[in-house]
């Protein structure tokens, strides 16, 4: 029982917050959607059957944010509204994810994720994208550089990617033996009624900044959010992408080598998931157009921890490609 408590206090997760009943206010100079205004102002998509859901505003070039696990697109709620007055703005729940379909029975994979941000491309018919990710976003955004390298000019075009705290190198990623235990279907489903929102909270402070701690009442949020709509809990479901990440790690990394993309990597240093040590192994690859934004006392999710430091970065380097 203690080994499992331990897995789960120390479980990779996501975070964000502000008013609704389960959000506190926040210092931000955008002001930004509660989750019942973020689900009321989206829409879906229809994929394979699964409704997938995404939330679109703004005018001019196509932006596209997607998020970490197991949270959902409302991970950029405190950033987004400043992005749709410069873009087009989309932000997207996974399958499996925030107000998307959760299907309880289902061999989840990064892969398909990626099948289903470019089934959305296409269905939209979009000529040019620009991307941000974020820790298991950060996976499907090597693969689509990958595939991108590999079309060789057909289909869309990528502008520039952004890459926020998450796991590029499975090398440096060190998960303990219980948490591979739960990567696995039977073995994980005996663990997940362990989890619980008192896990869940102990997690995200692992992860934040000892200064960007998200509060009680941003913690209950994001667990309706990760278990909605009625107390879902997949998260051994969803976790293989780990070992995912082991079986294309060397096509991912030579997607970052090769690809001629303009890339900006932003990392909080104090995140012990994927922080100065990822940054610092990323400053030693012959990396071909990149930028490097190191924040200091900033943990997992740059993006709600800093979120104005992040935007003005995020949108100075995107507004590039216009000037």
């Amino acid at each position: 029982m203690d080994i499992v408590k331990f897995f789960l206090t120390s479980f990779s997760l996501t975070s964000l917050g502000k008013k609704d009943p389960y959000i506190s206010m926040v210092d931000t100079s955008f002001p930004f959607k509660t989750v019942t205004e973020w689900l009321a102002d989206g829409k879906f998509f229809e994929y394979k059957n699964f409704q997938i859901f995404y939330i679109q505003e703004g005018k001019g070039n196509h932006l596209l944010l997607l998020h970490g696990f197991p949270t959902s697109s409302w991970d950029y709620a405190k950033i987004f509204n400043g992005f749709s007055r410069y873009f087009n703005t989309t932000a997207i729940d996974f399958l499996g994810f925030g107000y998307s379909s959760k299907p309880k029975n289902y061999q989840y994979s990064l892969m398909e994720q990626t099948d289903i941000i470019e089934s959305f491309i296409e269905k939209n018919a979009l000529k040019r994208v620009r991307f941000v990710f974020h820790d298991y976003a950060v996976s499907i955004g090597q693969e689509i550089l990958a595939r991108h390298k590999e079309r060789n000019g057909s289909g869309y075009e990528i502008d520039s990617a952004v890459f926020l705290n998450g796991g590029l190198f499975p090398e440096l990623h060190r998960p303990i033996f219980v948490q591979k235990l739960l990567a696995t279907p039977i073995l994980g489903g005996l663990l997940v009624p362990f989890f619980s929102e008192k896990t869940f909270a102990k997690a995200l402070a692992r992860v934040f900044g000892p200064n960007t701690q998200p509060t009680d009442k941003e913690i209950a949020t994001l667990w309706k959010l990760a278990t909605y709509p009625s107390d879902i809990k997949i998260p051994h479901l969803l976790l293989p992408y780990i070992k995912e990440r082991k079986v294309h790690g060397f096509r991912w990394k030579k997607a970052l080598l090769e690809t001629d993309v303009p890339l900006f990597f932003i990392n909080g240093l104090v995140d012990p998931v994927s922080g100065k040590h990822l940054i610092d192994e990323i400053e030693k690859l012959p990396l071909k157009n990149a930028k490097i934004l190191k924040l200091e006392n900033i943990g997992h999710y740059p993006h709600w921890e800093a979120p104005n430091e992040c935007f003005t970065a995020i949108n100075d380097f995107l507004n590039k490609k216009d000037k």
